[in-house]
């Protein structure tokens, strides 16, 4: 299947983006190249001149010390060859990771790499997508602190994992509580076709996982706009990206087998969501309920000082949950029977039910005072647009219908992942978190961040969660 918009013929594609619908007006992209090929790798010298480095600059090199391997030969080792051939100097900043054997997308980390970067340094990071927020976010930062041009930044992109690459914002934990914020873009993204091949496949599955939030996500945006809760909604990431169900049924057997074909189609899907997100201002686009459930399973995974599982392919299984609370939404709301009055809960209970659900997995509190402090412009924006809530009640069959068609199926996600041989159960991530995890990550998920989606309203609605806790998990 051809991708609509294909952002490989750069210049073409910055002309046809421009006049989608949504389309931020008067706004340019500021990527120079994104490469999507066989061999791309032996481009790097004049892909690092495009980025805008000059041959007497010094490189920058992030990356961390995850063996990587291109066609069985170290990838790495390779990379550093290529560009020491090519007459290159380069400063290789090596993230360690903590205890928990990981690399973390934390300011810890940002502060590091920022503190090696200069004036006259080029910046090319090595790695997946938390490699490529911390080199990303710390140039960004860099350029904010010392007032100078932006650094040249190239993304050399080493799996088809998450949507990072391409996106001008940055997911950071915050007090243990992720938070996405203001970063940059890159110059130019590489992907070398045989590296994303070569990727472990529970990378390339992840990156199915992630794009899947759409099913569910596009609904949550626009439900926080039709309720007055966020102004920002268009339909452009939706036109942006295509239909995805489709082309993941069409593309996946040759992600199972890992063909190029398909390893460029995902890689430039992977793409697009990064630009939908970045261009609409907004990770709203391809997050909503489903991340914030896979955010809390983060955060417990954190607190507990344990890995944390693929985001992806946890995104992928959060996303069953939250497009089956979907259809028990539809299938049982009877506006009728809400009770305006208990729809609007005080400041003081919402930000006691945060800390009675927060303080016993971090005792110190800045979880709790982290998740209250976004959460509340959430509850004012909730009591200012009451209105807007009353109207959507007498509109209720017609917001209906259209959430319907933003919607997929759980039975669609499911039918993917088994397409591609992904986990189709929390039981099968890597670490398996507890049933009690996932029903406190589902139920909590809505009280730590100010976007409205789904959980929200079932919140509002003083909906019985552990009633329908039970049945999302049974029937997901």
């Amino acid at each position: 299947m051809t991708l609509r918009f294909d952002p490989a013929h750069i210049d073409q594609f910055k002309a046809q983006i421009r006049g989608i619908p949504g389309y931020p007006t008067g706004e340019d992209l500021p990527v120079r190249e994104m490469i999507f090929e066989s061999g791309a790798i032996w481009r790097l010298p004049d892909l690092l001149l495009a980025a805008g480095m000059k041959p007497d600059q010094v490189l920058s090199l992030v990356m961390d010390r995850t063996l990587m391997k291109r066609e069985g030969r170290n990838l790495k080792e390779l990379l550093l060859h290529i560009l020491l051939n090519a007459g290159y100097q380069f400063d290789v900043i090596l993230l360690e990771p903590d205890s928990t054997g990981q690399v973390h997308t934390d300011f810890a980390q940002i502060n590091f790499v920022k503190a090696r970067l200069r004036p006259n340094s080029a910046v090319m990071s090595v790695g997946s997508g938390t490699v490529t927020d911390i080199a990303k976010h710390a140039c960004y930062m860099y350029q904010q602190e010392h007032n100078v041009p932006p650094l040249p930044f190239v993304v050399y992109q080493t799996a088809n994992s998450v949507s990072a690459y391409t996106s001008n914002m940055a997911p950071t934990f915050v007090d243990g509580v992720k938070r996405t914020l203001p970063s940059r873009y890159p110059d130019v993204l590489i992907c070398d076709l045989e590296t994303l091949r070569d990727a472990p496949r529970s990378m390339t599955v992840a990156g199915v996982g992630d794009l899947l939030a759409a099913f569910g996500s596009y609904a949550d945006w626009w439900l926080a706009y039709r309720l007055g809760m966020d102004t920002t909604y268009t339909e452009f990431a939706q036109t942006l990206m295509g239909p995805l169900d489709e082309i993941f049924l069409a593309q996946a057997k040759g992600l199972r087998e890992g063909t190029l074909e398909s390893t460029a189609v995902l890689a430039k899907l992977i793409a697009l969501g990064g630009l939908a997100m970045s261009l609409s201002h907004a990770t709203a686009p391809l997050s909503g309920y489903e991340h914030v459930i896979s955010h809390v399973l983060d955060l417990i995974a954190e607190q507990k000082h344990r890995l944390l599982a693929q985001h992806g392919t946890q995104v992928a299984l959060t996303t069953l949950l939250t497009t089956t609370a979907y259809q028990i939404l539809f299938t049982e709301f009877e506006p009728a029977e809400v009770n305006l009055e208990h729809c609007y809960p005080t400041e003081a209970q919402m930000k006691a039910r945060i800390e009675s659900s927060f303080n016993p997995l971090d005792p110190t509190g800045h979880v709790a005072a982290e998740c209250w402090s976004d959460y509340k412009i959430k509850l004012e924006a909730w009591h200012a647009h009451r209105a807007d809530f009353e109207q959507a009640l007498r509109d209720w069959p017609a917001i209906r219908a259209q959430l319907n068609t933003l919607v997929k199926p759980p039975e669609v996600a499911a039918k993917i992942l088994d397409a591609i041989a992904s986990p189709a159960r929390f039981d099968e991530l890597t670490p398996v978190p507890t049933t009690t995890e996932v029903e406190f990550a589902f139920r909590n998920a809505p009280l730590i961040r100010h976007r409205f989606t789904l959980g929200d309203l079932f919140v509002f609605l003083n909906w019985d969660q552990a009633v329908l806790w039970t049945q999302v998990n049974k029937n997901s």
